[in-house]
């Protein structure tokens, strides 16, 4: 399933390989959601009893966003498994525009492209942390 190309307009991957590349990033995005609703549960213990319905309430849209998560990724794992192999997508211009230079880097090489060093030096992806 590992149909790619470059591409005068850069690089293209079969369909099948992107919606399952897609798929994957989603199901990271589901893990994460769990480190998050594990972390919330274990404040829960540490917060007075006042605060815990604001807590509950971040569980539950945790919850539902790992759910959300989980039904995007069967979809595209889906669509991957049934569109028709020769079907290529031009993915460069996609890649290009992702923000977060590990995210673009993974995708690249998923696609059998280069990493971009997207996450080295001065031109580094951006990460917004508060």
């Amino acid at each position: 399933m590992q149909a790619q190309r470059q591409a005068e307009g850069g690089l293209e991957a079969s369909a099948a390989t992107t919606f399952d590349a897609l798929a994957w990033e989603i199901e990271l995005a589901g893990a994460r959601c769990i480190f998050l609703d594990k972390l919330i549960g274990e404040l829960m213990k540490t917060t007075p009893e006042s605060e815990r319905t604001r807590l509950i309430e971040g569980m539950q849209a945790v919850d539902l966003l790992s759910q959300h998560l989980t039904g995007l990724s069967a979809f595209a794992r889906k669509v991957s498994e049934n569109v028709c192999e020769e079907v290529m997508v031009p993915v460069q211009a996609a890649i290009d525009d992702i923000t977060l230079g590990v995210l673009a880097d993974r995708m690249s090489t998923a696609f059998g492209g280069e990493e971009m060093g997207v996450n080295q030096g001065e031109d580094a992806g951006d990460l917004d942390l508060f």
